[in-house]
């Protein structure tokens, strides 16, 4: 059931991350962003609510939900405008590293790494070089910039992920889950609305998407709901290691129906980098 339920959570993000592709070709990320986050947070409420599990939280993880609120909202933003800018093939490895990031944290802490784990990090490093180094995009004259846009808004993504996953992590031991997760959405909600309001920026002008940034939320909900709920199981570990191949995911859809061309040496480093991954998410 673990394994079941991470591989819902990698095929719901990887389908996400392709549909964002798509749409932020479409409107502002900004507006598409803003819909996805109360239509995710809407779900989110119908299920604590068919669940029962409304409960208080505790005053202590007021602040720290207020951090993961503004960190999630930067890692989405990150995520959208580096899916804008594109190609999946160089974004999707990039941003899947937020794992990595998460355990170094861990090692600097004082959590020491075993050999075959820091085998893994180079691993994944060597592999993300491969696929940053061969990726390009359609319009060569202005491939080097788009590179390095999308190589930025990714590393943005990929951190913010990291500390919004490392603060809820903390809190999972005093707060009630599904109540922390619908209250950072909440929160992330309202950090991009002032956001939004400072840059001038319209609030709904991708409400013309709403079909598809309704899927959208519905898919981060569930894959982030599957993650949540295979913690409860035996072998929780065996859902991270399937839920960190969503990059994959992301990918072999990007190759298959957005034609994305990837030389076989590209293939290589996207192999390496998420089997690197998923071991670390597995170990």
């Amino acid at each position: 059931m673990s394994i079941i339920l991470g591989l819902i959570a990698a095929f719901s993000w990887g389908l996400h991350d392709i549909l964002v592709r798509l749409v932020s070709q479409k409107t502002n990320v900004f507006s598409a962003l803003l819909i996805v986050l109360i239509g995710g947070f809407l779900y989110q409420s119908i299920l604590i609510v068919v669940r029962g599990e409304i409960n208080a939280i505790p005053t202590q993880a007021f602040l720290p939900i207020i951090f993961a609120g503004i960190s999630f909202t930067t890692a989405s933003i990150g995520l959208y405008k580096a899916f804008e800018i594109g190609p999946v093939q160089l974004v999707a490895p990039i941003i899947a590293t937020f794992s990595i990031l998460s355990i170094l944290w861990d090692v600097f802490q004082g959590n020491a790494l075993n050999l075959y784990q820091y085998l893994a990090v180079i691993i994944v490093f060597m592999g993300l070089y491969i696929v940053v180094s061969l990726a390009n995009t359609q319009d060569e004259a202005e491939s080097n910039g788009k590179k390095i846009h999308a190589i930025l808004w990714s590393a943005l993504a990929s951190v913010s992920f990291a500390v919004t996953f490392g603060i809820g992590h903390s809190m999972v031991h005093y707060a009630p889950e599904l109540m922390t997760i619908a209250a950072t959405r909440l929160l992330a909600t309202i950090c991009l609305v002032i956001i939004m309001l400072v840059m001038h920026i319209p609030l709904f002008t991708a409400i013309k998407q709403w079909k598809v940034l309704a899927v959208i939320g519905l898919l981060d909900a569930t894959a982030i709901t599957s993650v949540v709920f295979a913690g409860t199981l035996p072998n929780a570990s065996y859902a991270a290691l399937s839920a960190s191949l969503f990059g994959v995911v992301t990918i072999l859809i990007a190759w298959a129906f957005l034609r994305e061309r990837m030389v076989p040496l590209q293939w290589l480093g996207v192999i390496f980098t998420f089997l690197g991954v998923a071991y670390l998410g597995a170990s």
